[in-house]
């Protein structure tokens, strides 16, 4: 039940910081470190029977947060969704080791960027600007329809839609 209802309170946030990102790429990151606080504590409450597979996850996860910030990979606000991002992995899929943690990983940040990608190729047709290495991407909106897609299997597997 609680899966369901931070399901419901989190698309529409995806879809605002989604427009947001496109328009003005810049996001609020409140909304998405707030939600992330709480799918995180749902992992918690999930995962507490494997106390030492949960902090190496978060562990990890926080160190990547951490990268991206420092590194700037990319924007602040698209290193608030990838915390986001894993906080609704980790409540959607039952993550067993830390090998499918890194592939979990791996395959969302590929598709987050095709997404994104795909994305930049539609704003520049319509924008009728020329799409190159140097162009500024929103990464959001990938992000968002990652996360979406997870929320409404995770909400099927539970048997609400079917």
């Amino acid at each position: 039940m609680i899966y369901i209802l931070l399901g419901i309170v989190t698309i529409p946030v995806l879809i605002f910081l989604g427009i947001q990102d496109i328009r003005e790429r810049m996001i609020y990151a409140f909304p998405a470190l707030f939600l992330s606080g709480l799918w995180c504590a749902l992992s918690v409450k999930i995962y507490w029977d494997d106390p030492i597979l949960l902090a190496s996850i978060w562990g990890m996860t926080i160190a990547f947060y951490s990268a991206f910030r420092v590194i700037s990979f990319w924007g602040a606000g698209d290193s608030d969704m990838f915390l986001l991002c894993v906080g609704v992995m980790m409540c959607t899929f039952r993550i067993t080791s830390i090998v499918q943690y890194g592939f979990f990983i791996c395959i969302s940040l590929v598709f987050t960027q095709l997404i994104a990608l795909l994305g930049g190729w539609i704003e520049s047709l319509i924008k009728k600007k020329k799409l190159n290495r140097f162009s500024d991407v929103a990464v959001v909106p990938g992000f968002s329809v990652l996360v979406v897609i997870w929320i409404a299997v995770g909400i099927v597997r539970r048997g609400v839609i079917i």
